[in-house]
């Protein structure tokens, strides 16, 4: 369990550190000028990158509550001596 919290603190630690790398970065490049071109495909690019990531998780919920994550049973040894006669 400490192993868990301990990397669990660790990636925190990791991910603060490069959030503000990340952001340092963007303000250094102020000077830099995007097109409205350039803007309209970044937030487009960002919304349809979270609605991806919202509609696969979506689907990783209703496959568990529906029962389609069971263990699926079949006789797996038939199977393969089936599969070495041929």
């Amino acid at each position: 369990m400490k192993n868990i919290l301990l990397l669990i603190v660790i990636a925190s630690c990791a991910l603060v550190i490069i959030t503000v790398f990340a952001i340092n970065l963007w303000l250094q490049m102020s000077d830099v000028q995007i097109s409205y071109n350039g803007l309209v495909a970044i937030f487009a690019g960002a919304f349809f990158t979270i609605l991806l990531g919202a509609g696969l998780m979506s689907l990783v919920f209703f496959s568990a509550r529906h029962g389609f994550d069971e263990q699926v049973d079949h006789d797996l040894e038939n199977l393969l001596e089936r599969h070495k006669d041929s």
